[in-house]
C-alpha cells in the first residue's frame, strides 16, 4: 500500500468518525501514551524503592549483627572496636586498593609519600599517604569516593586542590589518607 492511498483511507475513516469521533480517537491515544509514560516511571521509583529498602535492611542486619552497647562492659566494646581494624600486614592490600581506585578513575600515581605515625600508648597505628593527582575534578572526587568506600579504616586527611586558569580542565590535587591498623590483632 503506497502513502497516498494510506492518506485517502485515513481521512475516509476520520469522516466517518466524525468530529467528536475524531477528538475521542485523539483522546483514546494520549491516554494510552500517558499510560506507558506513567508506568515507566513507576518502574523506575519502584526499582529505587527497592534498592533503598535493601541498603536500609542491609544496614539494620549489620547493626543487628553487633552485640547491644549497654550489655558490653568497657573491655568489650573496645574489643568489638578494635575488630574493625586489620592487622599491620593488610597495609599492602589496602594500598593495593587505592591503586586500583585511581586505575578506574584513569588517574595514575606517579609518587607518593609514606609515613607511619607511631604515637606512644595508642594501640592504633596510622600510615600517612599522600599522594599528587592530575586529572578532572570528577575523576578526583569519583577517586576519594572510592578510596572512602572500599576501606573502611581509611580517612581522608587533608585534600588540597589547584588549578592554573580557571577554564582549564585538569586540577591538581595533593590528597592525604590516613590508614589505621590495629597493633595487637
Amino acid at each position: 500500500m503506497n502513502t497516498v492511498v494510506l492518506q485517502r483511507h485515513v481521512q475516509y475513516r476520520l469522516n466517518q468518525l466524525g468530529k467528536v469521533g475524531a477528538v475521542g480517537l485523539i483522546l483514546m491515544v494520549a491516554a494510552v501514551a500517558a499510560w506507558f509514560t506513567l508506568v515507566r516511571w513507576g518502574e523506575k521509583d519502584l526499582i529505587n524503592a527497592r534498592k533503598r529498602v535493601e541498603s536500609v535492611q542491609k544496614q539494620v542486619a549489620n547493626k543487628s549483627s553487633l552485640p547491644m552497647s549497654s550489655s558490653l562492659n568497657q573491655e568489650e566494646q573496645l574489643r568489638v572496636f578494635y575488630k574493625n581494624f586489620g592487622p599491620e600486614e593488610k597495609v599492602p592490600e589496602t594500598l593495593q586498593r587505592i591503586y586500583k581506585a585511581a586505575e578506574k578513575q584513569d588517574l595514575v600515581l606517579e609518587t607518593g609519600e609514606y609515613t607511619l605515625v607511631v604515637t606512644p600508648g595508642e594501640r592504633l597505628q596510622r600510615y600517612r599517604v599522600g599522594l599528587p593527582v592530575k586529572g578532572t575534578f570528577k575523576q578526583v572526587l569519583g577517586f576519594m569516593d572510592k578510596v572512602l568506600q572500599d576501606n573502611a579504616t581509611v580517612a581522608l586527611e587533608n585534600a588540597a586542590f589547584k588549578r592554573d586558569k580557571v577554564d582549564e580542565a585538569v586540577v591538581e590535587a595533593k590528597l592525604v589518607f590516613t590508614l589505621y591498623v590495629d597493633t595487637q590483632p
